[in-house]
């Protein structure tokens, strides 16, 4: 679940979390730039961060994955439980 614009990536990630996160990931350096959970903490990856990336296919705390599709409103794009 996840939207790509050029090489930036906002996602839903780690399904098998406590609380939801939400992470802004480049696939060109393959670093996570920021992640937000839905208890409001956010975490700064600082460009050295690689978890909660939402290029990571292989499972963990990458991307996930869902029947529900991506949402596009008025002035608002809802990915899962998330809407920005």
């Amino acid at each position: 679940d996840y939207l790509q614009i050029g090489d930036w990536g906002l996602a839903r990630t780690c399904e098998n979390c406590d609380v939801s996160h939400f992470s802004i990931s480049s696939q060109a350096n393959g670093k996570t730039s920021q992640i937000f959970r839905e208890d409001g903490t956010r975490h700064i990856g600082h460009g050295v961060r690689t978890d909660y990336h939402g290029f990571d296919l292989t499972g963990g705390t990458g991307l996930t994955y869902s029947t529900q599709p991506i949402v596009f409103g008025h002035m608002a794009v809802q990915i899962r439980d998330w809407r920005i």
